[in-house]
């Protein structure tokens, strides 16, 4: 076991993993939008397959160290050569975004950030905390770079990503490109990619393209970019790469967070003035919705400690959490009665969330919030909006204060 631990010690130590490249294309001209790194291990040794490399870190908590090396490592091999102008494409794990670039790498990625055309794919190994995430995707995107979302079908940790982040590139995992026939879970998959890429003007990617059958489903699902053996294996950097004419996408980002749910209205959306008694029923129409419908992928609630949730409120979010659907609810004091899969996180008396209520509900293809802001003891100025930005603004000013969390439970997750 020793040996085990000196030999992994010594491959961080010495950097010493290795990037293959695998091209991405565009499906109308089958010509190369871009290139994936991929990460090696040390060749003849038992952490040369990325699996073992990755599943050894995991055990031994260093996963973001070896996430930098990789990445930055792939970033110094094409900085040195006339590929600069490429799209590159590099595997981050959740749980990295918010930690430092280690030191003796930092150079090389300040290059690569000015250098290099870099797009960033949040991997579906699952971990991390919320609000690093979506720190790090908007700093991220402020310094130049774009944002894809990979193995979209997987679990719903992807899909629930996606309706957070507006990705440049969602990316289908291989098991929906490869699939013998329709089911309805991968229908709706298909489907609420589809209407989020046309929502946002993201690029929808098919992986595992590998036989001109699986190009023929890539196509017939919309996909516009493609990646599988069928186009080029992993392998080392090319000399040069053929360009195609269609361009990567760049999306534009949601804005930055509001400060509270409520003041994500910001005078956009009139209010009205209501009694706790009359926002019962509009939060019924969201709960009900994430309750019967696949249009839910993500449920936060803001209810201040002052005004503690009945124990039917608990049942109604441990179902919910039960269906998949990520569930939080912020200002409660304690944690959730039932469990099963409902995040609590307790704020501060001095937050200005306590002075609101909110729920906010977003999928694919829907999005929608109640909104409301105390405005007398009994009374509040609220609103119901079905407007997306300001929905997705107010779920950011939730996300912001999350702790971190598991997502390895049902209903956990961004």
């Amino acid at each position: 076991m020793s040996s085990v631990r000196d030999d992994f010690d010594a491959l961080l130590a010495a950097r010493a993993v290795s990037p293959v490249f695998q091209p991405i294309v565009s499906l109308r001209d089958g010509r190369a939008v871009g290139l994936e790194a991929l990460a090696r291990g040390p060749h003849g040794t038992r952490y040369e397959s990325p699996t073992s490399l990755f599943a050894e870190a995991a055990r031994r908590g260093v996963t973001a160290e070896l996430d930098w090396i990789c990445g930055v490592n792939a970033c110094a091999l094409v900085l040195d050569t006339d590929l600069r102008h490429v799209p590159v494409f590099v595997n981050v794990d959740p749980a990295t975004f918010g930690t430092p670039c280690p030191i003796d790498l930092l150079p090389t990625y300040q290059r690569a950030l000015r250098e290099l055309d870099l797009i960033i794919e949040i991997t579906e190994r699952r971990g991390g905390d919320p609000a690093a995430i979506l720190r790090g995707v908007t700093t991220f995107r402020q310094q130049g770079g774009r944002i894809a979302v990979d193995d979209v079908g997987v679990d719903p940790f992807s899909l629930n990503m996606i309706s957070v982040l507006a990705p440049d590139v969602i990316k289908l995992d291989r098991s929906v490109t490869q699939c013998a026939g329709p089911s309805w879970a991968q229908t709706f998959v298909i489907n609420s990619v589809q209407m989020e890429a046309q929502a946002t003007g993201a690029a929808v990617l098919c992986e595992g393209i590998e036989t001109p059958e699986h190009l023929a489903a890539a196509r017939a699902m919309g996909a516009t970019l493609g990646q599988g053996w069928l186009f080029g294996r992993p392998a080392r950097l090319p000399a040069a790469v053929d360009l195609s004419a269609d361009p990567i996408p760049r999306v534009a980002p949601y804005p930055p967070s509001a400060s509270t749910p409520f003041s994500a209205i910001r005078g956009r959306a009139p209010t009205l003035p209501m009694s706790p008694q009359m926002l019962t029923p509009l939060w019924a129409l969201l709960e009900e919705m994430a309750l019967h419908t696949d249009a839910v992928r993500v449920l936060y609630a803001a209810v201040p400690a002052t005004t503690p949730l009945d124990e039917q409120t608990w049942l109604t979010y441990s179902h919910i959490a039960k269906r998949g659907i990520a569930v939080v609810v912020f200002g409660q004091a304690s944690a959730a009665p039932l469990g099963a899969g409902v995040h609590v996180v307790p704020l501060p008396d001095s937050d200005p969330v306590q002075g609101e209520r909110a729920l906010v509900a977003v999928g694919s293809h829907f999005a929608a919030a109640v909104l409301a802001r105390r405005a007398e003891p009994d009374l509040y100025d609220a609103v119901l909006t079905y407007d997306r930005r300001i929905v997705i603004e107010a779920l950011h000013a939730l996300v912001g204060r999350l702790t971190s969390l598991s997502v390895d439970e049902p209903g956990r997750g961004v």
